[in-house]
């Protein structure tokens, strides 16, 4: 947001619109985190199947839920 604040100083933006891109910056950032939590979840799964260290009959197996 420092950095931010001084860009938009630099290309005469009002200071004001930080408090909105900011708001909107805290959504955005929940769902880049979904998004890389989802993906590093899928290739951890991919991988481990790939080196036969992923036991599909204990995932199919509703047992632990």
């Amino acid at each position: 947001l420092i950095m931010m604040a001084l860009v938009f100083s630099a290309v005469n933006v009002p200071l004001e619109t930080i408090a909105f891109v900011a708001g909107v910056d805290r959504i955005m950032d929940m769902m880049r985190t979904t998004t890389n939590i989802t993906g590093d979840g899928a290739v951890a799964v991919t991988v481990a199947s790939l080196t036969g260290e992923l036991d599909k009959a204990e995932l199919i197996s509703a047992d632990d839920v």
